[in-house]
């Protein structure tokens, strides 16, 4: 159930503080007051989600007030209270911008049955408002994929997503190895078209149970499992209107698939546990790494699926594939992580930049990211040296050879451990010890940092 911060206006000092206590049983924070005049200095000093008011208070009328805290708060839902019930008193408070009406006496079933609808509303806002961050956040990494040009292969890639981008239904199919840029290029995609105001929502279908992506994805009804205690809308919901990433699509449990080619066809589904059929305005773009065709005919992908997702299919290559792309690619992510962390660096050394160019980036483009953001925390100079990028164990240890293809590289890196290991310990570093500042930079909740200096014997 969502925490609701509540204000209770009512002049009855029993009513008042038998429905104090009551709401604060429903887990809900709670403040309150017996009239208007301490309920404007209570609103201008504090952020509430629901404002439960008294229609006849000693200094004034209800419906006055409510029109102008409306006014100043359109996002608070306000709930008039009023033993003067009539029809007329109804249809003028819901005018006036209420969110509901309750008539005294009234059960506290009812209350609680309207403050759940107004948790259920808030959810919904709270998180189309932080997908809608996401978007407005993830904006830079657009023109970050148009500096990832450095070959015609990427140019014609960009210049595909720029016409897609202009037919805002079309589902796309983004293929390629970990890292080559796949998010990336769905958020350009969806910057670029007519949804480009809308939230852009991206889960991914790997890192998270069937049960759990159907939930997220769909969302849930009251007692459609063990755990809901509440209507829940998903994903989809919180999207409408914008664009619904779906990375690692190949993860996908069968039977889910079903569900998402009725919404990629329809436009409708049903959350968990529910009757309703709820109409949805999403585009989707999917993503992998894996070899759909080989999962189709190992039974474990819907061919149907496949072909509603390959409308339009776009190959990502891999960064050893277009390595006139790394030094442009470099250069911008060391400018922008540069600036979020307030350091001034002109650029790398030319022996840095000659080892980011002669090394083979298996985690491709998030590889070379995650380099540059080392180098960036622990340079001491205007300029990053190979030292400080973390990659010259693997290019002495690397063996270069000639081939009718290309070359080719066998290396030795460390363990995904070990590499952490030494992340935290140089960014803690370079926080001076500060674990509020590490675990900022490191963009990981501060529990999650004490948790990993734990396990790794760094505390």
């Amino acid at each position: 159930m969502t925490e609701l911060q509540i204000l209770l206006i009512e002049d009855d000092d029993l009513l008042r503080k038998a429905l104090f206590a009551q709401i604060q049983e429903w887990g809900h924070s709670v403040e309150a007051c017996n009239c208007l005049t301490e309920a404007r200095k209570i609103l201008s000093g504090g952020s509430f989600d629901v404002v439960l008011l008294d229609m006849r208070l000693p200094d004034g009328d209800g419906i006055e007030f409510l029109s102008a805290q409306k006014a100043e708060y359109p996002a608070v839902d306000f709930v008039i209270m009023t033993a003067y019930a009539d029809v007329r008193t109804a249809v003028e408070a819901i005018k006036h911008g209420a969110f509901d009406y309750l008539s005294k006496p009234f059960e506290n079933e009812q209350l609680q049955k309207i403050i759940r609808n107004a948790g259920s509303k808030v959810e919904l806002t709270r998180r189309v408002s932080s997908l809608s961050q996401l978007t407005i956040s993830s904006h830079n990494d657009v023109w970050c994929f148009d500096k990832m040009i450095g070959t015609d292969t990427m140019k014609k890639i960009f210049e595909k997503a720029e016409r897609i981008a202009g037919f805002s239904d079309t589902t796309v199919l983004l293929l390629g190895e970990s890292g080559t840029g796949k998010g990336m290029l769905a958020k350009t995609i969806h910057r670029l078209s007519k949804r480009a105001d809308k939230p852009f929502v991206d889960i991914n279908c790997s890192a998270l149970p069937a049960q759990l992506i159907e939930s997220e994805l769909f969302g849930y009804e009251k007692g459609a499992f063990t755990d809901a205690k509440n209507n829940k809308p998903g994903l989809l919901e919180a999207a409408d209107g914008g664009t619904v990433f779906l990375d690692e699509i190949g993860d996908m449990e069968i039977n889910l698939q079903s569900k998402l080619l009725k919404v990629i066809e329809d436009k409708e589904f049903r959350r968990l546990g529910g009757g309703k059929i709820i109409n949805v305005n999403v585009r989707i773009v999917a993503a992998t790494s894996r070899n759909l065709k080989e999962l189709i005919a190992a039974g474990k992908f819907r061919e149907d699926l496949y072909y509603r997702l390959s409308v339009v299919p776009i190959v990502l290559p891999p960064l050893r594939d277009h390595q006139s792309s790394i030094a442009p690619i470099s250069d911008y992510y060391r400018e922008r992580l540069a600036k979020e962390m307030g350091r001034t660096i002109k650029g790398f050394t030319k022996t840095a930049m000659e080892a980011l160019m002669k090394y083979s980036w298996p985690g491709n483009v998030r590889e070379l990211r995650n380099a540059v953001e080392r180098g960036v925390i622990l340079t001491n100079g205007d300029e990053i040296d190979l030292e400080e990028l973390g990659i010259h164990e693997s290019l002495s240890e690397k063996k270069i050879s000639s081939s009718a293809a290309g070359v080719s590289a066998e290396f030795k890196p460390m363990s995904l451990a070990d590499s952490e290991k030494n992340l935290i310990q140089s960014v803690l570093s370079f926080a001076e010890g500060n674990k509020n500042k590490a675990a900022d930079i490191l963009k990981i909740h501060r529990t999650t940092l004490y948790k990993k200096l734990q396990e790794y014997g760094l505390e």
